[in-house]
């Protein structure tokens, strides 16, 4: 089996950054049914070879013949019934740090040759099932790591300057959970007008609400642009850059519990929690109770929460006094955030992509 073998494949924009990462090592073509997608893959990754799957137009469609003839199809999804047609070894790799892994969700893997799992929580999820789902399953670490950036005064500035926000404020990112689970509705517009005048403002609206033909999302996204606007040194974000380039430039990261707040941490960000219902400390408990966790378990994940400042996302915000305290009380949460970053991710470094190939080769390659 060759490199020309591999095809990496997604609908979705949320994986194209992990499979980037791997195809550095692994050349490839990376296949989408999405002409969104597409284009934002090539846009953020401009040397990845790109090719278009089309369900109407079989063999004559390029994405369609290089899934056909390839040897390895490695994707960031289940994508099950998608795949079953095709004969090449698959395997998945995580792009999100996955929080809960269901037996229903394990299941909905099985069908893969090898997972790349990231770290010791995924394989404590995984191992309680091990009994009953047979999956193959090497620990490689967190493929986003791999393309973060050297946090330097330099890469700062020149990162402020690209955006056009001030280069002697402190940059406030915040990066929500999808429709219908994160705080976008709630606390976008609250953060451009409680938050610090003299502070840079990144939102970047989860892809499900930020690339998508929805109405009500784009009518949302053009809504909170315009003031973003009026306010000055502002903007909202629609993956025109990575987020490790957001979050290596961050001062204060607001997030909803979720994987940008966990990923911040290899940079040890000062964090603000906006608690929704669906993503909160309740809601923790409740999710991990009927996932049938150990305690040890959800009191690891209840202590995200003892990490950053939390707030109430239905509630009114001062996002002054919030980053304030964010702020000055960075260094008192700082135990416990390298405690969990440790429980995610075990390697917590740029080389889970040389793991997933060394996996990869070992188990398909001659």
């Amino acid at each position: 089996m060759t490199n020309q073998d591999v095809v990496y494949f997604s609908k979705m924009f949320q994986a194209v950054p992990a499979l980037a990462q791997v195809e550095r090592v692994l050349p490839g073509t990376f296949v989408s049914n999405r002409r969104s997608t597409l284009r934002a893959a090539k846009r953020i990754y401009p040397d990845l070879e790109t090719a278009r799957y089309s369900k109407y137009l079989g063999r004559f469609s390029r994405g369609n013949r290089m899934l056909q003839d390839a040897g390895v199809i490695v994707t960031g999804s289940p994508y099950k019934g998608f795949l079953a047609p095709y004969a090449a070894k698959k395997c998945t790799v995580f792009h999100g740090t996955y929080t809960l892994l269901s037996r229903e969700a394990l299941e909905r893997n099985s069908h893969f040759d090898l997972l790349c799992i990231i770290g010791p929580r995924m394989r404590s999820m995984i191992e309680r099932y091990a009994g009953d789902i047979d999956l193959n399953t090497v620990e490689t670490g967190f493929l986003p790591f791999c393309e973060f950036p050297d946090r330097t005064e330099l890469f700062r500035l020149e990162m402020l300057g690209r955006l056009g926000l001030n280069k002697q404020y402190k940059t406030l990112l915040y990066t929500p959970s999808r429709r219908g689970y994160g705080s976008w509705d709630s606390v976008a517009e609250q953060i451009l007008m409680t938050a610090p005048r003299e502070m840079n403002l990144i939102l970047r609206p989860h892809p499900s609400q930020g690339l998508t033909p929805r109405r009500a999302d784009k009518q949302s996204i053009q809504r909170l642009s315009s003031i973003a606007r009026k306010r000055g040194n502002a903007l909202i974000d629609l993956s025109d850059w990575p987020l490790s380039s957001y979050l290596a430039i961050a001062d204060v990261l607001v997030s909803d519990a979720n994987s940008p707040a966990e990923e911040s941490m290899f940079y040890d960000i000062p964090l603000i929690f906006t608690e929704t219902e669906a993503l909160g400390r309740k809601a923790v408990v409740e999710n991990g109770r009927k996932a049938k966790l150990d305690q040890d378990h959800i009191d690891m994940r209840l202590s995200l929460f003892e990490s950053g400042v939390c707030a109430d996302a239905a509630s009114a915000l001062d996002f002054t006094s919030l980053v304030s305290d964010a702020l000055t009380s960075c260094d008192v949460f700082a135990k416990k955030r390298d405690n969990y970053a440790k429980w995610v991710f075990g390697h917590r470094d740029r080389l889970a992509n040389v793991r997933v190939v060394e996996a990869i080769k070992s188990s398909f390659f001659n």
